[in-house]
């Protein structure tokens, strides 16, 4: 009686675990955020307690509700406050630039050169001159794009969520006041509406929940 007591209560779990991922929209375990993770080991950790020591299963229950009921206000709060949204998941950091390494950005990430190049010999590339931009996101994962099949967009978006990214500016090699005159040459006002802004050599390129737009740098 007590081995299927276990087996009903692990099926329970299962089933609770489902949903709750389903409520909370879980991405693919190579795109979640340090945030994410951790709520991910604690859910664990929780079920598991409720499965083996059986007379807590209900505040086990209890306690994957609460956690479920916390991710989805965090990430209704990341939605609204872009600014929380960056302090909680970090930001994606430029760490190559036409073939040069920015080691000031690798120490301020904690990534040791030779971390540096494992990541890009599991991406199939050697040869750090021939890359055009590389960059870690933020979950971690890196995103190279090569020389060979160059990007004209600069993979940084100077706006997110209506929020200007001085980062992205500053890896362009451009100013927050020259992005200001070129938006209003076109009437662009920032708001929430504008979902990403990004950059070629000749165009500015909007995108907001519902259209998207070039507009030509003069």
């Amino acid at each position: 009686m007590h081995v299927i007591y276990s087996v009903l209560l692990a099926i329970f779990f299962y089933l609770a675990i489902v949903i709750s991922y389903k409520l909370m929209g879980k991405r693919e375990i190579s795109e979640l955020s340090i945030f994410d993770f951790v709520m991910n080991l604690i859910i664990a950790d929780v079920v598991a307690t409720g499965i083996v020591e059986e007379e807590f299963w209900l505040d086990s229950f209890t306690g994957l509700i609460a956690l479920v009921l916390l991710q989805i206000v965090m990430a209704k709060l990341q939605l609204k406050k872009p600014k929380l949204r960056k302090y909680i998941n970090g930001e994606s950091s430029m760490i190559i630039k036409n073939g040069k390494i920015d080691f000031d950005e690798l120490t301020k990430l904690r990534i040791q050169l030779d971390e540096l190049m494992m990541m890009l010999r599991q991406s199939n590339v050697i040869e750090i001159e021939g890359i055009q931009y590389a960059i870690i996101e933020s979950n971690g994962k890196l995103s190279i794009y090569e020389k060979r099949l160059p990007t004209k967009t600069f993979p940084l978006p100077f706006v997110i969520s209506g929020m200007i990214k001085p980062y992205a500016l500053e890896n362009a090699g451009l100013q927050e006041d020259w992005l200001h005159r070129q938006l209003a040459k076109h009437q662009i006002t920032l708001d929430q509406e504008v979902k990403y802004l990004f950059y070629d050599e000749k165009h500015l390129i909007l995108h907001t929940k519902t259209d998207f737009k070039k507009y030509k740098i003069n």
